[in-house]
């Protein structure tokens, strides 16, 4: 070895030895030093390995030595303790109920009324005793007998018996008649008489009174011994899921029959006082429920606020853990409709608003503000990361839902009274005919123009996963290696090529799409269908027009539930956890969007038929294979188009504490807000 590489080496393992002394944090100086100590190890004989290791040391200084890029500091003004804000997106539909079906008027049900039951904390399958104190089901699976709590009281302080309990689900079952079928009634009507309708039950009992007479005996009261009895048609193991779910909350019989409802005993005057119309039921924006918030106001379009009640008789936690004990620590919550999501995030910067909805697609403009980020839905320490320690939002990452979101097809569109988003209303370029989507072409060429991956990209976030027809993953019948129709062009081309016989590709189309204002994730689900479909109108198509507008959701569900959207974006969160809940909205001819999507009756009816026998069957292997079958006709037919499961964020600021996760309801913005407090930063 000459002289110069043993002064080399040296050299090299001085600065090692150096090195390994030094500081943790290396300075301009330090990075200077060890790059002519690689420059000189490298000009040299050095050993590879101490060069790399000089490498690696100056790749450390050199990071070290870096300016930290400052994350931007939030500072929300806190707006005291004792009032909660959350900004979103749309009204309820109704408080009544017997109709409301949508998640936000979920939510404000469950702050004002009480169920029998609850579930406990985030199960689905454990319950604790809410207005029920204790319940025992008969051996068969068929009777259902609650004891009911004593020295509870409305909101307008008359007192709370077993009659209450049983007038509420025979008023809520007649109310479930024919033209209410977007409503939640069905639900109940299957366990009950294995119908879906009321109007089922006169038919075969000969008669609104003779239907009423079974109502009342299904279920029967007996205030002396304080029980409520239900009387099942069928066994059903998601029957104690309804109960616990917000169209089981329980009504004051005589407030009800004092406000001009049928007052539970004459069953010839039932018919008379019940409306498909959900704003001529005395609910429709009144409440006396026995829960922990009363209804202050609603404005619609604007705001719903809420007080506590200051009599509400839970007094010990509901659970082991709970933070549901007593009088609600936020006296007045105010739940605001703002679409516009800048509005929104500025008052959340602000400090005017602690909770709000962020759709996936704008969570990069919320995200700096997020201190601590929780992946799942546990609050607990190895779930939270400190994303900005400047920030004062804390948000909940990945929270599983049991949700889907879908594109409708209505293949009858109604048009009475005119009905502009089908232009002409004819097939001549300038509109579509009402039964434009009877057509499988058609649907299958919406279904082949529809790019999924980017919808999943740019507003899921990769946050979700593609949905495989109306059942969900987890349940019988998802299979998650059945195929997906793959985004394509030239095969939605050829698909509208054979529409109408051939017509189609002459004459092209117009058409205009709605969605509910605010929901910017809708919004571009639309854009996308819009543009695959532009972009198949090339070569021999004719010249296909699509427009997109904006709906208040109020209006929005108004026309769905009529039949009057020919194309719509909604999503559904299940009532009840099992397949029959993901079959039947979708499938069924009284189902809660293939009713309004008019189906052809062969079709439906059949799978009516494997859907009773799917989920009256013992044997889970053929359950799954029945739920199997009918997860591939939907996808076969073309019925929707099915997006995605996704999974959901719920953002609040740092002061906000006792939220949890409550699978069946809606997770973004409509926690059980008597949960809740605010603790000053």
């Amino acid at each position: 070895m000459s002289s110069k590489s043993l002064g080399l080496l040296a050299l090299v393992l001085t600065a090692l030895v150096v090195a390994a002394c030094a500081p943790a944090a290396a300075d301009t100086s330090q990075v200077a030093t060890l790059q002519a100590q690689v420059a000189a190890a490298q000009s040299g004989s050095g050993n590879a390995d101490q060069i790399a290791t000089l490498q690696a040391q100056l790749a450390e200084a050199q990071k070290a030595a870096a300016p930290v890029e400052e994350m931007p500091s939030f500072n929300p003004t806190f707006n005291g303790p004792d009032t909660l804000v959350v900004m979103s997106i749309g009204d309820p539909s109704s408080l009544d109920p017997s109709n409301d079906y949508e998640t936000t008027g979920q939510s404000m049900l469950n702050a004002m009324y009480d169920n029998l039951v609850m579930f406990k904390g985030s199960s689905t399958d454990e319950f604790v005793p809410m207005l029920a104190t204790e319940w025992t089901i008969s051996d068969d699976g068929l009777t259902y007998t609650f004891t009911v709590r004593k020295d509870v009281t409305f909101h307008d302080g008359s007192a709370f018996e077993a009659h209450d309990v049983a007038y509420t689900f025979q008023r809520n079952l007649l109310n479930g008649m024919d033209g209410a079928t977007d409503g939640p009634m069905s639900l109940w009507m299957v366990p009950f008489f294995n119908v879906q309708s009321i109007e089922d039950v006169v038919k075969s009992e000969g008669g609104d009174d003779k239907a009423c007479e079974l109502v009342k005996k299904t279920i029967v009261a007996d205030d002396a011994a304080g029980t409520v009895t239900f009387t099942l048609d069928h066994p059903t193991s998601y029957f104690t899921q309804l109960l616990a779910n917000s169209q089981g909350v329980i009504l004051d019989k005589e407030y009800m029959a004092k406000n001009g409802a049928w007052d539970g005993e004459d069953c010839n005057a039932w018919r008379a006082l019940v409306t498909a119309d959900k704003t001529k039921t005395n609910l429709y924006e009144k409440e006396n429920g026995t829960g922990p918030y009363k209804l202050d106001h609603w404005t619609h379009g604007e705001e719903i606020v809420m007080t506590a009640n200051e009599n509400w008789w839970v007094k010990e936690p509901l659970w082991e853990g709970s933070t549901v004990k007593g009088v609600p620590a936020i006296k007045t919550v105010t739940f605001k409709t703002v679409a516009e999501f800048s509005t929104r995030l500025a008052a959340f910067q602000a400090g005017d608003a602690d909770i709000i909805y962020v759709p996936l697609a704008l969570t990069a403009q919320a995200e700096p503000m997020v201190k601590e980020w929780v992946e799942g839905p546990d609050y607990k320490p190895e779930a939270i990361t400190i994303h900005n320690p400047n920030g004062s939002a804390r948000l909940f990452h990945g929270v599983p839902q049991n949700a889907n979101t879908v594109l409708f097809f209505n293949q009858h569109v109604v048009i009475e009274g005119g009905n502009p988003l089908l232009g002409s209303g004819a097939l001549d370029g300038a509109g579509i005919p009402a039964d434009f989507f009877s057509d499988i072409h058609v649907r299958k060429a919406f279904t082949l123009c529809f790019d999924q991956a980017t919808y999943l990209k740019q507003v899921s976030q990769g946050e979700a996963i593609p949905a495989r027809g109306p059942i969900v993953a987890g349940l019988p019948g998802y299979d998650a290696n059945s195929k997906i129709p793959e985004y394509s062009i030239e095969g939605c081309k050829a698909e509208l090529d054979q529409a109408f016989d051939g017509k189609l590709k002459d004459t092209g189309f117009t058409l205009t799409l709605a969605y509910n204002s605010g929901n910017a994730g809708r919004q571009k689900a639309l854009e996308i269908l819009r543009d695959g479909l532009e972009k198949a109108a090339g070569g021999s198509q004719g010249k296909i027009t699509i427009s997109i507008v904006s709906m208040a959701w109020p209006a929005y569900l108004a026309d769905r539930a009529a039949g009057r959207l020919p194309v719509h974006v909604t999503g559904w969160l299940e009532d009840y956890h099992d397949s029959s809940n993901w079959v039947e909205p979708f499938m069924s001819c009284a189902g809660a969007f293939s009713a309004q999507q008019f189906f052809p009756e062969e079709l439906c009816s059949k799978w009516d038929d494997t859907l009773n026998k799917a989920r009256s069957t013992t044997d889970a292997q053929e359950a799954t294979t029945l739920y199997s079958q009918l997860q591939q006709e939907a996808m076969d037919n073309a019925i929707d188009i099915f997006i995605q499961q996704p999974t959901v964020r719920h953002y609040q600021q740092m002061w906000v504490q006792g939220w949890y996760y409550r699978p069946l309801f809606a997770v973004e913005d409509a926690p059980y807000f008597a949960a809740l407090s605010k603790v000053a930063p």
